[in-house]
């Protein structure tokens, strides 16, 4: 009797799973389905069979992922972000710490009563935390970035190279789909990151500000009293030497609590990326890993022969992009294209949007800010006694303006951005396909893939 090549593929299926059930004395290595073996040795699966190994594979894969992410990007990146906000934080008392000490001491000495400590001590951490939230959340996105990629996609290699995907696709393989699964997550990873410290570090920073104003500043203006009646009166010493007792105190309190506190806030930023996120990276991942490897052992299409439905798709070639069928010349013809779309779209459109923001939001910060800002400065050359100072008016009016609208602008310039690229990449690739695929109808050109030759 004559067997059919379906009928000759299960025998032989049959064949290797009866030898390993001989040599292991009917264990399965690894807790994997017998089809395990025959579907990387070149032997067919059903597509039952298949389904389950992968669903087995991926759920294994996912957790160890997890696990070594979780043991060893928390503690390296916390040390890159805490040298971030401690740079931030020296950098922004240095800045405006002087101007805003002058500023609580202005708004202080405007009550009913004469100078009211309490009042500018609260004046002074309002002003001080806001600002120091921001500058520390910015770095920590300014470095996210580059404290995450290094660590998380050795995290990735690593994790999938000792598992026992690995033992079946070989450790370069399996690093390679480490890598991938990386830049699938790492874009989640960074914001999940800036948006958690954002809302988990604002409160700490408050505290922390709040407290060491109120522990210091009576002391601090009591010394500086002294010293200001020491150089014959100059108010600025009496400036100087309350922001000198103050600096050194609340960069060493907010870099400690700041370092401790960033050890949760990473955890969770991580743990909320990766229920997002792992799952389907991993699964895509492996999934491509082992449609190329299917592709290499000859069980792509032939010459000629094409997917049923859709778009025209070509034979696989000896540089097929892994788990498409697609030729590499191929995928870059159609890079190319949308790249070209997309930078003629963007050229009028970016411009154009964030012109706009930013007149709008300094528009409304005019509106919203501009006289207080001018009355708070008026205020202060009263209290000051003596000839109104221009510089010392402008000076500050532009630290009650500048800062929170230049956040308001750097925030909305973000979102604007993410509107924008969204848009106007999906208009991108939908029209260049779209165009291809008309050409692939009609006729028109090789019949490769999407039409593009």
């Amino acid at each position: 009797m004559t067997l059919s090549t379906h009928e000759l593929q299960q025998l032989n299926q049959a064949i290797q799973a009866a030898t390993r059930g001989v040599r292991t004395g009917g264990s399965q290595s690894g807790g994997f389905s017998p089809q395990l073996a025959g579907a990387h040795s070149g032997g067919a699966m059903t597509s039952g069979s298949d389904a389950g190994w992968e669903q087995q594979m991926t759920e294994q894969v996912i957790e160890r992922v997890r696990q070594t992410i979780q043991d060893q990007v928390p503690d390296a990146v916390r040390e890159r972000f805490a040298d971030a906000a401690r740079k931030q934080i020296r950098d922004t008392l240095r800045r405006r710490l002087t101007d805003d000490i002058r500023v609580a001491f202005t708004e202080a000495q405007l009550g009913p009563d004469g100078f009211d400590l309490s009042r500018a001590e609260t004046k002074l951490t309002e002003r001080l935390a806001d600002a120091l939230h921001e500058r520390v959340v910015e770095g920590i996105r300014e470095r996210a970035g580059e404290a995450i990629r290094d660590r998380l996609r050795s995290a990735c290699r690593e994790a999938v190279a000792g598992s026992a995907f690995a033992q079946h696709v070989g450790r370069d393989e399996a690093e390679q789909t480490g890598t991938r699964i990386c830049s699938s997550i790492e874009f989640e990873v960074r914001e999940k990151m800036a948006s958690t410290a954002r809302e988990r570090l604002k409160e700490e920073i408050r505290e922390q500000v709040d407290k060491t104003v109120r522990d210091q500043l009576r002391e601090a203006i009591q010394s500086g009293i002294a010293q200001m009646q020491n150089s014959g009166g100059d108010p600025q010493r009496l400036l100087t030497t309350v922001r000198d007792r103050l600096s050194d105190t609340l960069e060493t309190r907010l870099a400690s609590s700041l370092k401790e506190r960033l050890r949760d806030t990473i955890r969770k930023a991580l743990d909320d990326a990766m229920d997002e996120r792992l799952k389907s990276a991993v699964k895509n991942a492996l999934s491509e890993r082992l449609m190329a490897r299917q592709l290499g052992q000859g069980q792509q299409f032939g010459a000629g022969q094409q997917r049923g439905g859709g778009l025209g798709t070509p034979a696989a070639g000896p540089n097929a992009s892994p788990g498409t069928g697609v030729s590499e010349s191929m995928m870059d013809t159609l890079r190319e294209r949308i790249a070209d779309n997309l930078r003629d779209r963007l050229n009028g459109n970016v411009s154009e949007r964030i012109e706009s923001l930013v007149k709008e939001r300094v528009e409304s910060a005019q509106r919203e800010r501009l006289g207080s800002a001018i009355r708070a400065a008026m205020a202060e050359q009263a209290a000051l006694g003596g000839n109104f100072d221009t510089e010392q008016i402008a000076q500050t009016i532009r630290d009650r303006i500048v800062d929170p609208v230049c956040e308001l602008i750097a925030h909305g310039i973000r979102e604007r951005l993410g509107e924008v690229l969204g848009d106007t990449l999906t208009e991108s690739v939908r029209a260049v396909v779209s165009q291809s695929a008309m050409r692939s109808e009609s006729g028109l050109g090789t019949p490769t893939v999407l039409g593009l030759h």
